[in-house]
């Protein structure tokens, strides 16, 4: 039983024409459509249907060579590599929309991991971060029961182990760089204590005071030079006002007293400098 589209009206069985409004008949197909979706990957030299990753062709051995990566995520990378700023180049990542094949997913997860540990710019890495994690999620619930889950899930295992080895790698050489880089401020902050221990014991300490001013000053002074970070403004900071406190120890400690703000007046100069210099 059907009816008409214009009207409503019922129409006959095998009728052509409506016999309400005259307007014709548009019976809806009967049975099922067989719909295909997608590529069949076959062996070039046997017709064997191929698995996403095949290397071999299971059936007669043929080696599948020039396998091209995906369009998508080579048109992306190239994209990206165009970009001038980190704000566009982090906007890229971010809007990337991650594909749905499991070799789409594979080639951008190893993309994204390589970039991941190659980055410095603290905005990109994340960028980068946010996006191999966004698409192993999307990996695990597409594919899940899937064999070749095993694949993606130790790419992104191995992943999270390089990221850990490479932060307590970065953590250790920033401890080491800045050790190196304050080592003078140190110094000068050990022969100040040292001079207040020789003088509270009677001793003249004199000349090893002097030495100490200098080279905290000059610790100080060469902060803007040497690229210092916050944390090595901070160490400048410190050791002025370690100058200060400790001067009150001596019994004549009005020339350290004045070396310590000359220290945190450098350190507050050079600080204010390095900011005006990093918005140029």
């Amino acid at each position: 039983m059907s009816f008409c589209t214009n009207c409503g009206a019922q129409i006959a069985e095998g009728a052509k024409f409506c016999t309400n409004c005259g307007a014709a008949s548009t019976r809806p197909e009967s049975g099922r459509k067989t719909v295909y979706d997608g590529n069949v990957h076959k062996c070039p030299n046997c017709g064997e249907a191929l698995t996403a990753f095949a290397s071999v062709c299971p059936t007669c051995g043929y080696e599948i060579r020039g396998k091209s990566a995906v369009a998508s995520v080579q048109t992306f990378y190239s994209d990206l590599s165009k970009a001038q700023t980190t704000e566009q180049k982090d906007r890229m990542i971010r809007n990337f929309p991650i594909p749905n094949t499991k070799e789409d997913i594979i080639e951008f997860m190893i993309l994204a991991s390589s970039n991941i540990l190659g980055e410095d710019e603290r905005d990109i890495y994340e960028a980068w971060l946010a996006k191999f994690e966004q698409a192993y999620q999307k990996a695990l619930i597409l594919f899940a029961g899937d064999p070749d889950i095993v694949r993606i899930q130790q790419i992104y295992s191995n992943c999270q182990i390089n990221i850990d080895t490479e932060k307590r790698r970065k953590i250790g050489r920033f401890t080491t760089d800045t050790i190196i880089r304050n080592i003078a401020a140190c110094v000068g902050a050990i022969l100040m204590i040292a001079s207040v221990f020789i003088d509270r014991t009677g001793g003249g300490s004199s000349f090893l005071e002097l030495i100490s001013y200098i080279v905290l000053i000059a610790s100080a002074a060469s902060l803007f030079k040497r690229g210092a970070s916050v944390i090595d403004y901070a160490v400048g900071a410190a050791s002025g006002l370690l100058m200060i406190l400790l001067s009150f120890l001596l019994f004549n400690g009005s020339m350290g007293q004045l070396c310590g703000g000359i220290v945190l007046i450098i350190v507050a100069v050079n600080y204010f400098k390095s900011l005006n210099h990093s918005k140029k």
